[in-house]
């Protein structure tokens, strides 16, 4: 007997198109983790008008088709980061890094002090950057350093930074901006204006920094901090001159803090907001039960819609749905066709792995503990279909909505009395784990307004609990709606 598909046995992944519904030449088919796929192929039909004298209906037409569905996943880092490219229609704003892809190439010498990289990779690299170097076959090697100065074609670092690296360097191997350090005494703390972070040398508009990007204010060794412990933690940009950067969102407790005899360490991480800039994918589905193996391919496929769910005590999961124009079925792979591997970052959790949920610009603790934060990204797309073709012919972009929705303990009214009033507010979340290098995604709505939501009484021996929805609408001086975060290292 012939075995049967099975579920375990379906391989899921896409390549994006550079001409809706288009398949590129040679493919690099990107793998897809997964936990369930409802990608459909629809035909669409209609029966036959014609009248015959034996009552009989003369045939079904196939008039059109129709593709897409969702897709089911756990969160974890990097593995959602083109869905988030896509959902938010805009383009990561990243940091300047460099991974070697060809062995002993893109990085091709380690001295004690100096990577040797390939011709013009240096030159995004600045003096003072915190840089992490991953995937040397040192191991000492795969830490955080600091550049001191940097050409096109080298990113020098302080005296005995690096073992001298004798093999050569593998495929995989990377070096990554996360964040800057000060000389002494350079970045202070100061409150007379705004809460900021003020610099004499520093220049922070060579930075690469953006407004509205968070950052981490603190290292861990003993002068990478500020001594005043209220003044370190998270902060959100709020404006960016040559010598201040302002901040909004600062930490609580945020005071004036000259830094003396301190190298203050700020952690940034990779940026994105909501834009315009609509892109569709190839999805390729393979049953590999079969024999010969059934190749599903579903083209045009557009992101519609992506949610974020975390729950107590739970895996951190996302759904994504498409809206596709067509779809074919064969036997054979596309020539050419090749594989990318998924990142394989542990999945997040939402207990151990939540490093702060924001609300009002603080965080949402005791006595209103969240129990659940969810939130959907809508993109409201339609397809546009045209005579002469099966599929759509194009997908038409509609508004970008963001709703959720916050469940927590109504330990006072401070959350409900946001609900009553219509209050403008903000949320964030951040998801991380403690250990590795301490990766982080960061979810920020900088302006929302609490759409419903009341107490629940929902009988004895139970806690009341507030399900309070939200709409996140533009944010007036930021001028965008929703931002996510990727940080590729915090201390």
């Amino acid at each position: 007997m012939a075995d049967l598909q099975s579920t375990n046995r379906v391989a899921l992944a896409k390549v994006r198109e550079a001409t809706f519904g288009v398949t590129p030449p040679a493919p690099a088919f990107k793998s897809i983790r997964q936990t369930s796929s409802g990608l459909a192929a629809s035909p669409q039909t209609e029966v036959s008008a014609e009248i015959r004298p034996d009552r009989q209906v003369t045939d079904l037409i196939l008039v059109g088709m129709q593709a897409g569905g969702d897709i089911g996943g756990e969160l974890s880092f990097r593995s959602v980061d083109d869905d988030f490219e896509e959902a938010l229609q805009g383009t990561w704003s990243s940091k300047p890094s460099i991974e070697v892809v060809t062995l002993d190439t893109e990085i091709s010498d380690v001295t004690a002090t100096t990577l040797t990289v390939a011709a013009g990779l240096g030159t995004p690299f600045k003096a003072n950057h915190l840089v992490l170097l991953t995937g040397l076959p040192t191991a000492a090697n795969n830490k955080v350093a600091k550049v001191t100065s940097s050409t096109g074609t080298s990113i020098v670092f302080p005296a005995a930074t690096f073992a001298v690296e004798a093999a050569p360097i593998p495929v995989g191997a990377a070096a990554r901006v996360v964040g800057f350090a000060g000389a002494s005494a350079d970045i202070a703390a100061v409150t007379v204006g705004g809460n900021a972070l003020a610099s004499t040398l520093l220049d922070f508009t060579t930075l690469g920094f953006h407004v509205g990007e968070w950052i981490q204010i603190g290292g861990t060794a003993a002068n990478s901090f500020f001594a005043t412990a209220a003044t370190n933690g998270w902060a959100r940009i709020a404006a960016i001159t040559a010598n201040r950067l302002a901040l909004d969102n600062a930490p609580a407790g945020f005071a004036a803090d000259a830094g003396a005899g301190k190298l203050i360490e700020i952690y940034t991480g990779d940026f994105l907001v909501n834009g315009s800039n609509k892109r569709s994918n190839t999805i390729e589905r393979q049953y590999l039960d079969h024999s010969p193996v059934t190749f599903e391919y579903l083209r045009g496929q557009t992101l519609g819609g992506l949610s974020v769910n975390a729950p107590a005590k739970k895996i951190a999961t996302y759904s994504k749905t498409y809206v596709g124009s067509d779809a074919a079925i064969q036997s054979a792979r596309i020539a050419s066709a090749t594989d990318v591997a998924a990142p394989t970052y542990p999945v997040l959790n939402t207990s151990s792995n939540v490093g702060r949920i924001g609300f009002g610009g603080s965080s949402l603790l005791g006595p209103n503990f969240v129990m659940s934060a969810q939130f959907e990204i809508n993109n409201n797309l339609r397809r546009q279909d045209a005579v002469a073709s099966v599929g759509a012919v194009g997908i038409g972009n509609g508004e970008f909505s963001v709703t959720g929705t916050l469940e927590t303990y109504f330990g006072d009214a401070s959350v409900y009395q946001k609900v009553i009033n219509n209050t403008l507010t903000s949320y964030d979340m951040r998801l991380g784990r403690p250990d590795g290098n301490k990766e982080a995604l960061l979810f920020d709505f900088p302006s929302i307004k609490l759409s419903g939501g009341s107490p629940g009484v929902s009988g004895k021996n139970a806690d009341v609990m507030l399900s309070a929805g939200f709409t996140a609408i533009m944010d007036a001086v930021k001028g965008y709606t929703m931002s996510v975060g990727r940080f590729w290292f915090l201390p």
